[in-house]
């Protein structure tokens, strides 16, 4: 008999009228795919992407007790033949968990990729790291499914009999590592929009390096210039120069004045566009 629990409390006092010397909240803090096979009972807990859903099938004897948030619709009209077998309704109920499962590994990579796909077009590093943390953390959840799907068939266990389904069991494991696969590729794809950012990062970087070299080029051309009549007239202000030797010749030194300052301009203008900045 197969019973459900979406209830934590209910299911932790199911457990503990069994009288199994289980705790299960010890499994509750499980991050992790868990099997155990024990005298008394089969243990399998896996959770979903986000930790917090957790999924704990207990077998004992011939009751199965499930706890988990997803439901299950008419498996019983399309196993009937397999459900009246022995220990068909276990094999029934780990096949169905093991692909709401799966399935819900695969809604979240297509999440992100979706999410992928907008950082193609528009790379944030931080976005780009975030999204390796989920995708890694997704592929080791798709791993440690598929190793569980392997070593029940491999474990020969009572309440789990493969030979009832050894089709769907076949094609569940395919998928599975259909999956994987899919994770896997990705993560080379996670490094190529590292690579993206970083070349995006280091464009906006020397955009911002020449915009700076035209101010400080400009500044200096500039500072050329006010420094040569500063210079000239710099004499005046000394009066042992200025009487001795421009006294005379104040109107020559405002036309020197007034050419030296036109002509810094225009060799400052000329080395200017000599060097093509905007």
């Amino acid at each position: 008999m197969i019973k459900f629990f979406n209830d934590l409390e209910k299911f932790r006092a199911q457990i503990s009228k069994l009288n199994l010397g289980l705790n299960i909240d010890d499994v509750f803090n499980l991050d992790f795919a868990f099997f155990e096979r024990h005298d008394k009972y089969t243990l399998i807990s896996i959770p979903d992407y986000d930790v917090e859903s957790e999924n704990i099938l207990l077998m004992h004897k011939d009751n199965c007790y499930l706890y988990t948030s997803k439901t299950f619709n008419n498996f019983q009209k399309r196993f009937k033949d397999i459900l009246n077998k022995k220990y068909g309704e276990s094999t029934i109920i780990i096949l169905l968990l093991f692909r709401t499962i799966l399935k819900n590994y695969s809604q979240e990579f297509l999440k992100i990729r979706s999410e992928m796909n907008s950082l193609d077009l528009s790379p944030s590093f931080d976005k780009i790291e975030e999204s390796g943390r989920s995708l890694r953390k997704l592929t080791d959840r798709i791993e440690e499914l598929v190793n569980l799907i392997i070593t029940l068939k491999e474990t020969e266990i009572k309440e789990f009999d493969v030979s009832l389904i050894t089709f769907d069991y076949d094609m569940l494991n395919a998928e599975a590592r259909y999956w994987l696969e899919r994770c896997r590729s990705h993560v080379y794809r996670i490094a190529s929009l590292r690579t993206k950012s970083e070349m995006l990062s280091n464009r906006e970087l020397n955009v911002t390096m020449k915009r700076l070299t035209v101010i400080m080029t400009f500044l200096t051309i500039v500072g050329i210039i006010v420094s040569v009549p500063g210079t000239i007239g710099a004499i005046f202000g000394i009066p042992a120069l200025s009487d001795a030797y421009f006294k005379q010749r104040t109107l020559g030194l405002v036309y020197a004045l007034i050419f030296a300052t036109i002509l810094t301009i225009i060799l400052g203008y000329i080395y200017w566009r000599s060097l093509k900045l905007r």
